[in-house]
């Protein structure tokens, strides 16, 4: 038997953050999931992208992809390269039997299946083979991640909420936040994550949870990776730049063509992909993109936050004065880390939620005692309790340099004809934010 092995690092240095997460998991030793690894795309700063050429014959194949934002817009493009063969494919996050989206090329558009996601950390996908054997392609494209949907918080005040009196007296000194305590909830949450792989996932070598927090220095390991394996004979990584150019069309040609194999339908569906990871206006519509991409695990909103106020204030941009620069850019930085916050939060609180559910339900089949299973269960709530308290702590963290930022707002907006707007107006914001971003129970 192969035995797990930890193959999730989280490091915090000097304030950079490289974040992976759990695929999902199931306790089928059968299911040997290979990872397609995310590439930074030359073309399109903060883009990412990957692509695959794969045979599948008689067995379903397994696969995942990791390290995405919450804030990106991720397609997902799979077509046979070789006729028109009805195979199906699966779209999961937390576990493989947990199907979040399924879809066949027979009803897809032109033979392209095509999801439209945003994820915070992972996904999986599973393909179905169709009885005979289909060599397909896999086009993974994550957009730069999008921070926008929120909108902006203020409106341009009235003339009679501005006045000639105001104090000509400000503060322009900079507001920063930082992200420390954020990291540590991510690394708690991979914490919960990481020990419900090594528990759930192997039954008796998966190696320990490694946390080390120490001058400034946060390293996690743990064990999630069910059987990671390198890419096997019938998958070939494909550089996401050749997708674009002429380079993959012409090794799928020399490939082929040579067996006497159509591959005129593939063709026109890689120049369909290859168009639309090109184009440049995809990601413009951010209203749309977020109408249009399903977040998965439902655990990820798509809206501003119900009931969010909009405050008068004499700067309705980011732009009417140097002193609303540096306020303005930590008070709308801790809006989009008030959502992270709050996703991280729900993604990590539904994966254990399934998790334990799963573990309850089929501990006994594959041979884990029921005693043995309580005591790790036990655990695994007392990670969720951890869990709680560094959400807690991030959020008085957050929620101070948010008053900081907003009352440098106010000295700002008494420069500009509205005085006491703190007391007036941006208490509101304040209030509302203390309110909606409070953990529940």
């Amino acid at each position: 038997m192969n035995y797990l092995r930890v193959v999730l690092v989280m490091i915090f240095t000097l304030g950079i953050f490289t974040q992976v997460t759990a695929q999902p998991y199931t306790l089928d030793e059968e299911i040997k999931p290979i990872q397609l690894q995310l590439k930074e795309d030359k073309k399109r700063k903060g883009a990412q992208g990957l692509a695959a050429n794969v045979t599948i014959d008689k067995e379903p194949q397994h696969f995942y992809v990791k390290g995405l934002d919450m804030f990106q817009f991720v397609d997902v493009f799979i077509f046979s390269n070789l006729g028109n063969p009805n195979f199906k494919v699966e779209l999961v996050k937390n576990t493989w039997n947990e199907v979040e989206e399924s879809a066949t090329t027979g009803a897809s558009d032109k033979g392209i299946i095509n999801f439209k996601l945003r994820t915070y950390g992972d996904f999986g996908l599973k393909v179905l083979p169709s009885g005979k054997k289909v060599n397909y392609t896999i086009v993974v494209y994550a957009s730069p991640p999008i921070e926008e949907h929120l909108g902006s918080a203020f409106t341009k005040s009235t003339d009679s909420e501005e006045t000639e009196d105001a104090s000509e007296e400000g503060s322009n000194k900079s507001s920063g936040s930082s992200n420390t305590l954020l990291y540590v909830i991510i690394g708690i949450a991979l914490l919960v994550i990481g020990f419900l792989g090594a528990k759930l996932m192997s039954r008796k070598k998966a190696t320990l949870i490694l946390l080390l927090l120490s001058l400034g220095i946060f390293s996690a390991q743990n064990a999630l990776a069910q059987g990671e394996i390198d890419l096997d004979p019938g998958v070939e990584e494909v550089d996401i730049d050749d997708i674009r150019s002429a380079e993959y069309r012409e090794w799928l040609e020399e490939r082929f063509d040579s067996a006497g194999d159509d591959i005129d339908e593939g063709l026109e569906r890689l120049g369909e992909v290859g168009d639309m990871i090109e184009d440049d206006e995809r990601y413009r519509m951010v209203r749309d993109l977020y109408d249009s991409y399903t977040g998965l695990g439902d655990c990820i909103s798509s809206v501003p936050p119900p009931g969010m106020p909009r405050v008068p204030s004499f700067c309705e941009t980011d732009d009417c004065g140097s002193c609303f620069v540096n306020a303005r850019a930590t008070f709308n930085q801790n809006r989009y880390s008030f959502e992270r916050l709050k996703v991280i939060y729900n993604c990590t609180k539904k994966f254990t939620d399934a998790a334990l559910s799963f573990g309850d339900n089929v501990s006994g089949v594959h041979g884990v005692s029921g005693l043995a299973w309580q005591s790790e269960r036990r655990k695994i709530e007392k990670s969720i309790k951890d869990l709680e308290k560094a959400y807690d702590d991030k959020y008085v963290e957050l929620l101070e340099s948010q008053r900081q930022a907003l009352m440098e707002l106010n000295n700002c907006e008494a420069q500009h004809g509205i005085p006491d707007w703190y007391d007036r107006f941006g208490y509101m914001y304040y209030e509302f934010t203390a309110m909606h971003y409070k953990r529940g129970d």
